[in-house]
């Protein structure tokens, strides 16, 4: 029994020694987890650096290396092979589609960083723009590691399993039963029956409430250490299992000794501007949850993007603009005269704001440098109600009214541009209104429709009184008939022509080339579409729609470098590769420097290995 137990001691004891001599080595070497491109197919979107890896047996004395004589020269010369340079590549080009990036890279594990009883945590992360974003990270657990995992997983279910779920379990039922029966029989009568009695009606009853008395039956201790460990659920798991928890993207479970390469991938969303996405690793090795060795992460890579709509076309767009001399504008008044006269009650709050209003209105009019006032009326007008001759007497005094508290004391100011003018019953507006009002029968709108208003107007009124809607004409309709208008008419200073042709910034298209460049498809195709310019075949390409595309291009009539490379890559996408090749050829011997841009663009790279 001594000599086994003496046997399992020595065996940690060698183990423990093994662990720290291989953290130590791992610590001096700086030994790091490596993050590199994947090979591509042709090699050509990725740049290698070279690292040399020379291995020699260091011992106490200096690396021996073996040697021959030349026989010419008489000197020893060198034989040793030197190992083969392991070739990494730090970039490669990614090109964004439809708002979003794929990067792909590999992760490599060196086995002097895999044990046993560790696990390699390591977290990926990207940089976008200003922002950096971990990834999912990756899980390398050794056997003893994962052992020790899944007896914390035990331990872990033993610890929740302890956790009260039922609040009656807090409750001391045998002394509350107790206590019902001595003292209220009649309701511990009621165990076994299903009446309900409601907490007043028991207080009124026996002058304690079912809360008072559960209250102090309950177990508060072991409800306060239950919520504790509720509490502690998350900080029991991570330390009971010595692992992460949430999502990881790779956990495995490996020997010791083995080297690991992951091939990771991500699609993101990318982000307007960014030309560049570095991808770094940090991590570290861990023994029983805690943290034995950080990693340096001194292996990056660098993700190029290149996206279509770095191939818009940023020059300004114009468009032609005919000016008028003659420039109108109006605005409308709410003034609530009184009834049947053109007294205008200004103290009324209302009626003083909508005055300051439009007299705001016609001095700004009246003060723009660019243009000069020719004259502003302003037009009363009445509701149908009364004689159509006592109605048009009214709107000319009302339309008077108006103008003498506009004009005031700056008459010097407005001059002769105030004028005054009268719609006695504005008929055409009641029509109109009548006429999209779901209160109003179609059998009415009919008989409105066909009154001689404008020869009898007041006939006209006299058969609206026959309508079984005339209350609601008095009531809601007429009011909003009782109206002031004013109509600005102005010219522009220094300007003899009557009409003259210009051309101004066209600002939505220019509009729609921003969301382009935003990478806001949808809105460029909706904003440059109309356009069917080159612009506007780039939103379609950058949206998907390749066949509208290539229709707008085939359309164009031009044959320019940059039309012909994106005819090239909405022929490529429909699958029409022959064509796509040809019109790429055509592409690069008009401008050599569409090749590099060939190689950037998945649809395009295959064309480009003739030129190698």
């Amino acid at each position: 029994m001594g000599k086994m137990l003496y046997g399992c001691l020595l065996m940690l004891l060698v183990v423990s020694c093994s662990g720290s001599r291989q953290l130590s080595v791992a610590s001096r070497s700086g030994a790091d987890v490596d993050v590199s491109i994947p090979p591509s197919g042709d090699g050509r979107d990725s740049v290698p650096s070279v690292e040399e890896v020379i291995s020699t047996e260091e011992k106490d004395g200096p690396a021996i290396m073996n040697a021959v004589k030349d026989s010419e020269t008489g000197e020893m010369v060198a034989v040793d092979v030197i190992n083969a340079s392991k070739v990494v590549a730090r970039f490669r080009n990614v090109a964004e589609r439809s708002g979003k990036v794929t990067l792909e890279f590999d992760v490599t594990v060196p086995s002097g960083l895999v044990a046993s009883r560790w696990q390699l945590r390591v977290f990926p992360e990207v940089v976008m723009g200003h922002d950096s974003l971990g990834l999912d990270p990756l899980l390398v657990t050794g056997a003893k590691y994962r052992t020790m995992q899944i007896r914390g997983y035990e331990r872990y279910r033993e610890f929740i399993s302890s956790i009260i779920r039922d609040s009656s379990g807090f409750v001391m039922l045998r002394p509350l039963e107790i206590f019902m029966k001595r003292n209220y029989p009649q309701i511990y009568a009621m165990k076994n029956d299903t009446t309900i009695v409601s907490d007043p009606d028991a207080e009124d009853l026996f002058g304690v409430t079912g809360r008072e008395v559960l209250n102090h039956y309950t177990r508060h201790g072991l409800a306060r250490r239950n919520r504790r460990r509720e509490d502690r659920s998350g900080e029991m798991l991570e330390r009971l299992t010595g692992g992460l928890t949430g999502m990881v993207r790779l956990d495995t479970v490996v020997a010791s000794g083995t080297d690991i390469c992951y091939r990771y991938s991500q699609t993101l969303e990318y982000r307007p501007g960014v030309k560049k996405i570095p991808v770094a690793l940090s991590g570290g090795i861990y023994e029983d949850g805690r943290l034995l060795y950080r990693l340096p992460g001194r292996s990056r890579i660098d993700f190029y993007v290149s996206s279509l709509s770095s191939l818009a076309d940023l020059s300004p767009r114009y468009k032609s603009v005919i000016v008028e001399r003659n420039v109108y504008d109006y605005t409308n008044a709410v003034l609530d005269f009184e009834k049947g006269s053109a007294v205008l009650d200004t103290l009324v709050e209302a009626n003083a704001s909508e005055l300051s209003r439009i007299r705001g209105n016609v001095e700004a009019m009246l003060g723009m440098s660019a243009y000069e006032a020719d004259s502003v009326v302003v037009t009363a007008s009445c509701s149908l109600e009364g004689s159509y001759s006592y109605n048009s007497s009214l709107a000319g005094r009302r339309a008077d009214t108006v103008m003498e508290l506009l004009s005031g004391n700056r008459r010097a100011r407005f001059g002769n541009v105030l004028k005054s003018a009268s719609v006695p019953e504005n008929w055409k507006l009641f029509i109109t209104m009548v006429s999209s009002d779901p209160s109003v029968s179609e059998e009415s709108l009919d008989r409105i429709r066909s009154l001689p208003y404008e020869h009898s107007p007041d006939s006209s009124e006299a058969e609206l009184r026959s309508l079984p809607e005339y209350r609601y004409f008095r009531e809601k309709i007429y009011p909003r008939l009782r109206t002031v208008r004013l109509d600005f008419y102005l010219h522009r200073k220094d300007m003899a022509r009557d009409t003259v042709y210009t051309s101004e910034l066209d600002s939505a298209y220019m509009a729609g080339v921003k969301a382009l460049l935003d990478l806001d498809y949808s809105g460029a195709v909706e904003k440059l579409g109309g356009y069917k310019d080159y612009n506007s075949a780039l939103a379609y390409l950058s949206s998907g729609y390749d066949t509208k595309a290539l229709e707008v291009l085939d359309c164009l009539g031009e044959r320019s470098p940059r039309v012909l490379y994106l005819r090239a890559v909405a022929l490529s996408r429909l699958g029409r590769r022959n064509e796509a090749s040809k019109v790429y050829d055509e592409c690069v011997n008009m401008d050599p420097s569409m090749l590099h841009r060939g190689r950037l663009d998945p649809e395009i790279q295959m064309f480009t290995l003739k030129y190698e």
